[in-house]
């Protein structure tokens, strides 16, 4: 799965350049390793399909249960945004201070002088 999350991170990267073929080729090669076989064609989608959310997407169904969903959603600016529009469960609880984690307490603790806790958060 290593190699999967390095070709969704280039096709980003090639998106951010304005080179959408290439993200595409990169998407590609991943959805024609998942496909079942005979159905690799039908998987295949065009410069013209990719976009940041497309990619986002992708990385969901590629990477899933891997740990890597938050930290994608707040590195691309999207957290707030796509969990309003996605996760039922926590649309009417999410806040854009949730784009970084609240300091656990025994941390806090432990540094002299004092740690301030994350805005948002209550210490």
């Amino acid at each position: 799965m290593q190699r999967c999350g390095k070709h969704l991170y280039r096709a980003e990267a090639r998106l951010k350049q304005g080179n959408t073929s290439g993200a595409a080729e990169d998407i590609n090669k991943i959805r024609t390793r998942a496909a079942w076989d005979g159905k690799e064609t039908e998987m295949q989608i065009t410069a013209a399909a990719v976009d940041l959310s497309m990619i986002l997407d992708e990385r969901a169904r590629e990477l899933v249960g891997e740990g890597h969903r938050w930290y994608d959603l707040t590195r691309t600016g999207t957290l707030v945004e796509r969990v309003k529009a996605h996760n039922s469960d926590a649309k009417d609880n999410i806040q854009s201070h949730h784009v970084v984690r609240p300091i656990p307490l025994s941390q806090i603790d432990r540094t002299k002088g004092g740690y301030p806790q994350n805005p948002g958060y209550s210490q």
